[in-house]
This record gives structure tokens, sequence and C-alpha cells, in this order.
């Protein structure tokens, strides 16, 4: 369940390491708001800022310039005592697990508790609740060694859950494991979202994840936030360059290169490519394609996947007709979405 202000709040957020000569700038006057409930994706390449981002979150980095506000709380210069206090609310998740070998997954989950002051029984009991929310309660006494890479993410999973924090940093938390296993991490981080109402930061380089679990998404490009919104918005009619090359990963679905001297062989009519999605009334112009403007079509390259709930996606079509008619067609698809003629 969302609230009027935002959980978490960046007020023109800037990053430098160093001084002087030496200076580098890892971000610069980000702003950006998370609401309570939400699962928020950062995208980014290498050096694109995203860790330094996440590690403001909880103040383990302090800010250059700006303000961060969790809980409606300026974390900025707070003193180490009142900063303890806010970490306690939020749990963070890593690439590496970051699990201690010498200790069992259940004195993994416990640690922070102990630190936290938890007696002993109600450590046990939190403990044994989480192992079976994670789904590893058989592997309780096993220790980090023994466990395949999954398994130790839902160890991961569970210490970060231990405290009942409001917000999950998971930072990379996917990028070890292989693609079927990461499935099955992003289902139970999804589950952490809606069944424990958790907020998660995802931070990532990785389209794929932000396409099954997140609701808005922010990308950063040497610093700076590029683009926002939510994430069908940003996949469907994405402003940037940057972003274009990570939704082509996820949705290959607008031919280039060698698919589209393929196609330009193979078509003799003219080629575009239509941006899909659910509210938009495609089906009922192409249907009406021929009897309106003496244009037949074929559907020669793209891909539709579910996204949020949405199908999205582009197609491209071959249309073939009187020069006026696939002219008039291209309008008329134009005033729905977004078409592009692809010429030689």
């Amino acid at each position: 369940m969302k609230t009027e202000s935002p959980l978490i709040e960046f007020r023109g957020v800037g990053k430098t390491f160093g001084a002087g000569d030496r200076a580098v700038t890892a971000l610069a006057d980000v702003d950006l708001t998370i609401d309570a409930g939400e699962v928020f994706a950062i995208i980014g390449y290498s050096g694109a800022g995203k860790s330094t981002l996440v590690r403001l979150i909880n103040a383990l980095e302090p800010v250059s310039a700006g303000q961060v506000l969790v809980g409606g709380t300026d974390i900025t210069g707070l003193p180490e005592r009142r900063l303890r206090e806010v970490r306690l609310g939020i749990g963070m998740i890593f690439q590496q697990f970051n699990l201690l070998r010498s200790r069992t997954v259940f004195g993994n989950v416990a640690y922070p508790l102990k630190i936290a002051g938890w007696d002993k029984r109600r450590r046990e009991e939190r403990v044994a609740e989480l192992l079976r929310f994670v789904g590893i309660a058989d592997k309780a006494w096993h220790y980090p060694d023994q466990l395949s890479g999954g398994q130790k993410q839902r160890v991961g999973i569970a210490r970060a859950l231990a405290t009942n924090p409001k917000i999950l940093l998971a930072d990379e938390s996917t990028s070890a494991l292989d693609p079927e296993t990461t499935g099955e991490v992003l289902r139970l981080l999804k589950r952490v979202n809606t069944e424990l109402g958790v907020t998660i930061v995802v931070i990532t380089h990785e389209m794929e994840v932000v396409r099954e679990i997140a609701d808005r998404v922010a990308v950063l490009d040497a610093g700076r936030v590029v683009e926002q919104g939510s994430v069908v918005d940003v996949f469907s009619a994405p402003k940037t360059a940057i972003t274009r090359r990570f939704v082509e990963t996820v949705l290959h679905d607008q031919p280039d290169g060698e698919n589209l001297a393929r196609l330009r062989a193979r078509h003799d009519g003219r080629l575009v490519t239509a941006s899909i999605r659910d509210d938009r009334r495609i089906g009922a112009v192409l249907s009406n394609a021929l009897g309106k403007h003496g244009v037949r079509f074929e559907i020669v390259y793209g891909g539709i996947k579910e996204l949020g709930g949405e199908s999205l996606g582009r197609l491209t079509l071959e249309l073939n007709g009187a020069a006026d008619g696939v002219d008039a067609l291209i309008a008329e698809l134009r005033e729905i979405t977004e078409v592009q003629e692809l010429v030689a």
C-alpha cells in the first residue's frame, strides 16, 4: 500500500569522491522518489553510480550535496547513533551473498537479531519463521559452503528480513546466479513485496530483472538520472539511447543489421514497425486496412511480452497497396501509437 509521502526521497543529491584535481563525481543532481510498497529498480551499466546511490539510502556513504530522506527523516548529517536506528529499518542483500562461512544457515540469519538484542527464544522463533518463508527450513544446520548459489541468496534474503525492515535494498542480487535460479529468487523477492509489504529497491544492469518484478524504474548514466517512470512507460517509449539499448536486450522486437537486410530482401512492400500496448486499438485499424485503404498487411517480425499486466512490444509489418492507401494507413496508425517506417 502506498502512502502520500515518498518513503525514500533524493533531493538534488550529489556524491564526489576525492578532492581537487583527483575529484571523481559519482552522482550529480539526483532527484528520485520511491513510494512505500513498491519495487523500484535502478539500472545502469558499470560505473553509472548505482551502488553508490544505494549506499546513500542507508548512509553507508555520506552525500556531498543535497538531501536523502528516509521515512520523512532527513538522514543527511545525522549522528551515527541516529543512523543506526534508521538502518534497523533497512535490510540489504548482496551479489556475492556475504554470508559468514563459520556460521550455519540458522546462525547467519540469527546474527543480526543477536546484534539487535533479541533474546534467544525470540531469535529462534524468528529464524524458524524466516527459513520457512524462504523455503530452506531443511537447511538450517548446513554451512554456506554446502549450499547452492540460489540457497545462499535465500539465506541472504532471510537475514536481510530478520529485524522486520520496511525497506530491502537488493544490490545486483541475481548477477551471480544462473537464469533458472534467478527466476526463483525474483519470485521470492516479489513475495517479500506483496505478502510482507516490504519496499524493495533493486540495483541491477539486467533489464530482465526489471521486467519481472519492478513497478517503476530509473535509468542512471554517468551519475545522472536520464529517465524514470513506470516500467511499462519506459519500456514502451524509451527516450534516451541508453534506455533503448537496455530495452532491446529484453524485447528483441525491432529488426536491425542482418535481420533488417533479410526482411528487405524477402518483402517488396513497405516495412513499418508499430509499438503495441493493450490500451491501443491497433488490431481494429489493421482489420479494416483492406476495406478502408486497400492495403494488405503481413506481420514479418516482432514480439510481444507481458509486462505489469499489459501486453507490450513491437510488430514489423509489410504493407502492400497503392502509395496513397499505405500513407493513409500509416497516418491512421500514428494517431494511436508510435510507428517507424523502415526505409531503404
